[in-house]
């Protein structure tokens, strides 16, 4: 059970993430804009593909969509942390590479403050930038050779406070205000064995702005089964970001002058259906888009397009009596999803294809849960010279329930 003093430890914690880097991928398809939008989820819905549009808070936190946190008991203080472990098989048509990550993914908690009016706050990455990329070539008339070097690091954190409002019995609203911060770094270099034609140059950008995403559930309720359609939304933001430069040429070096750059975050639109019956079988499907197509590039073989998500879940617990052997008292969890992101490279869409399968162990002192997840995933395709990376994601939350207001019975 927590105490006060494990209460005010948790936002300690959380307070001081708020200098931690963002990075949760390694990947060469976050060279472009802000690198990879990460998904919204936390242990529950990574094991059902990242669905939860329609799913309310109940034992455990639903981020997905901010009216959720309208289905937190009125005596429950929930906190989520998750951690993560990723293999990843870079491919091209003649080589292979491996590589792993790994480390601290969220922190979250939730609580009701009245009947109609329930919060969270949490800090989970926004996006995340990671990569290393080497070309080799000749130089022009000459037959010396010289490598080129790109890498890139970062990304945004997203922190937020959500708050969700019980209009009516069957009708919730909720609202994200969120912080969004970060810094991407980028740098390009060339060496060869003429040291006077090397030359490094390093770009960071730095974000600072703040965001509201919105979120409607709507339920119906049959005996034991509740039916729930969920609505999100996003506007579209032009944030206003610092850029610094960083140039060195052979033996001089130059820091350029500070420059202003626009991010934009692109407006989302997102729909979900749930089915439940209580304490036995959950069921949603999720659709969303994001409006990429206001966005520009530079690169001239990248095409915008705008990004899709679908995705299915399903939970189910066989458990009956206290009688029952322990594997039926765990949840059974099992989802797929089919991302097309917003890039289209040299007239190939990069999408990503995934399905997940996870459980969830009760913990026996309390009401908290252990979740575990698996995911196995490919993104993009060896076609034309691009990468295809084959994954598979680890992923570990726990979900912690303390009941406040009851006091114990013995000390």
């Amino acid at each position: 059970m927590f105490n006060k003093i494990q209460v005010s430890a948790i936002i300690m914690i959380m307070a001081g993430l708020t200098h931690a880097g963002a990075q949760m991928t390694s990947s060469p398809y976050t060279f472009f804009g802000a690198g990879k939008a990460e998904n919204n989820g936390f242990g529950v819905g990574k094991a059902m593909g990242n669905t939860g549009i329609g799913f309310k808070s109940s034992y455990s936190l639903n981020n997905i969509n901010p009216a959720s946190y309208s289905g937190i008991d009125s005596l429950s203080f929930l906190f989520e942390i998750g951690l993560f472990g990723k293999y990843t098989q870079f491919r091209t048509s003649y080589a292979t590479q491996e590589h792993y990550d790994g480390g601290l993914r969220y922190l979250a908690m939730g609580f009701r403050i009245t009947r109609w009016w329930s919060a969270s706050l949490g800090i989970v990455p926004f996006s995340s930038v990671g990569y290393t990329i080497k070309t080799t070539d000749f130089i022009e008339g000459d037959l010396s050779q010289y490598t080129k070097t790109f890498t890139g690091e970062g990304g945004i954190n997203q922190f937020y406070a959500g708050n969700a409002f019980r209009i009516f019995k069957n009708l919730s609203l909720g609202v994200h205000t969120s912080y969004l911060f970060g810094t991407i770094t980028q740098n390009e270099s060339m060496s060869s064995g003429d040291q006077l034609k090397a030359y490094y140059i390093s770009k960071t950008r730095h974000i600072r702005n703040l965001h509201a995403d919105f979120g409607l559930q709507y339920t119906v309720y049959s005996g034991e089964w509740n039916y729930t359609l969920g609505l999100v939304y996003g506007y579209k933001a032009n944030f206003k970001t610092s850029t610094d430069y960083f140039l060195a040429y052979s033996s001089d070096t130059v820091e350029l002058s500070e420059k202003k750059d626009d991010f934009i975050l692109p407006a989302k639109y997102g729909i979900g259906l749930a089915v439940e019956k209580r304490k036995k079988l959950r069921i949603g499907v999720d659709y969303e888009r994001r409006d990429w197509s206001s966005s520009q590039f530079t690169n001239p073989m990248l095409s915008v397009r705008n990004s899709e998500r679908f995705s299915a879940g399903i939970e189910y617990l066989p458990y009956k009596t206290h009688r029952d052997p322990f594997y039926m008292k765990l949840y059974y969890r099992l989802g797929a999803r089919y991302e097309k992101s917003y890039m289209v490279i040299d007239d190939i869409p990069i999408n990503l294809m995934a399905v997940s399968i996870g459980v969830g162990i009760p913990m026996r002192s309390d009401f908290s849960t252990i979740n575990i997840s698996l995911e196995a995933g490919r993104n993009g395709t060896k076609a034309k010279g691009l990468i295809e990376e084959n994954y598979l994601l680890l992923h570990v939350n726990l979900s912690l329930r303390d009941i406040w207001f009851l006091k114990p019975k013995y000390d």
